[in-house]
């Protein structure tokens, strides 16, 4: 509008300057020096016009690139929020509702944008964080502190939680007022949960370790209490120990999940020289929680040194079973009740008598693996072998 009022003085100028050159042609001499000097006045102002518009055409031009470059500034922003698919990044009026929400809030909550423009940023918030106003304090600690952060459990749209690093910030206005707050959010739920599963593992390991002290000061104590020489119970603790530690290996290899019953029965015959021929075991395939897998490896570990010593494994036609099954007791998963039936059973060895006193081994098989597991076991002295029945609740690695 200012450009077009100029162009407009500036044609009226020199319509006045072609009227005043008509009269001084015809006017009296006296009369063209003040002619002349209106010329230049209106000269002079046209001049200074004709820059004026030039003027004002270059701010115009100023005015189309700082649009320009504000523009592609946006876009470039915009681009980089809805590319940003591993951080929700939203926005709240002063009231807590959502006023933007970029595509990772879409990706990582599932309301979509429409769905979101407009709801209270509450809905994102658990209901006890929500009683407790986590949001309303976030906001508040925005403006006093400049940022809000957490790490805290927020909703998804279909009701399951994720664990998140937050942070609210102020919106403000060129002058410095607030109209807003900024939040964004990261998906920490697999940080979160190997935290949980790492302090499981550590809380599990103590209580292993203490368990595995109790073992092997029991065992050692006993050992030194009936042995006849210091050679002997060097002996005894000793191949304690190992079978201890091929339980620990099988199932240090499965990171402490658990085990595999074969793997536990066969390991434990062949550490006392047990094969295919002599010793031979056969049952359902299996893996047993890692205080189930110890238990029977320390059994094991008891009958077989008195099978070698003693039963039928002294002698060089001898052999020894083991078998097992399951035992459903019926039950609807998580709840059936399934039970583990194991036995060992020797053939083929010397004469069995029972013996006059309970040795620390047919204590611990009776006694301990009993106590241990919550079932039954029962030591037999058959006169034609040994035979151990073993009845424990099934725990499944």
């Amino acid at each position: 509008m200012r450009e077009a009022e100029l162009e407009a003085e500036i044609a009226r100028l020199r319509r006045s300057l072609d009227e005043a050159v008509r009269r001084t042609a015809d006017e009296v001499p006296a009369a063209k020096a003040g002619h002349e000097h209106e010329l230049a006045d209106a000269r002079a102002t046209v001049v200074v016009a004709q820059a004026r518009v030039a003027e004002l055409e270059q701010v115009n031009v100023e005015l189309l690139a700082s649009r320009g470059a504000l523009a592609a500034s946006e876009a470039r922003y915009r681009l980089a929020v809805e590319s940003a698919r591993d951080y929700a990044i939203f926005t709240t009026d002063l009231a807590g509702r959502i006023t933007g929400w970029n595509a990772g809030a879409e990706h990582l909550m599932g309301w979509s944008e429409q769905e979101a423009l407009g709801a209270p940023v509450n809905l994102i918030f658990t209901p006890e964080d929500d009683r407790a106003a986590i949001a309303e304090t976030e906001m508040r600690l925005a403006v006093t502190e400049d940022r809000a952060e957490d790490d805290r459990w927020h909703l998804r749209k279909d009701g399951t939680r994720f664990w998140a690093n937050g942070l609210m910030m102020p919106l403000r206005d060129d002058d410095g007022g607030l109209v807003g707050f900024l939040k964004i959010l990261r998906d920490r739920t697999a940080e979160k949960q190997a935290a949980e599963r790492q302090q499981l593992l550590v809380n599990e390991l103590n209580h292993r370790v203490k368990n595995t002290l109790a073992t092997v000061q029991a065992f050692t104590t006993q050992t030194l209490r009936t042995a006849g020489s210091l050679s002997e119970a060097r002996e005894a603790i000793t191949a304690r120990l190992i079978a201890l530690s091929k339980a620990h290996d099988v199932l240090t290899a499965e990171n402490w999940e658990g085990a595999d019953l074969a793997e536990i029965v066969s390991d434990a015959l062949r550490l006392h020289g047990g094969d295919g021929q002599r010793c031979r075991w056969q049952g359902n395939p299996i893996r047993v929680s890692p205080r189930i897998a110890l238990a029977l490896a320390m059994m094991l570990h008891e009958l077989a040194t008195n099978a070698i010593k003693y039963g039928a494994l002294s002698t060089e036609t001898g052999s020894v079973a083991v078998i097992w099954r399951i035992i459903d007791e019926g039950g609807e998963p998580p709840c059936a009740r399934l039970r583990l039936a194991l036995r060992w059973q020797e053939h083929g060895g010397p004469p069995v008598t029972p013996p006059t006193r309970q040795g620390f081994g047919s204590r611990l098989i009776e006694r301990g693996l009993a106590g241990e597991l919550g079932g039954e076991v029962r030591l037999r002295y058959e006169p034609e072998g040994v035979v151990c029945d073993v009845d424990v609740p099934l725990e499944f690695a």
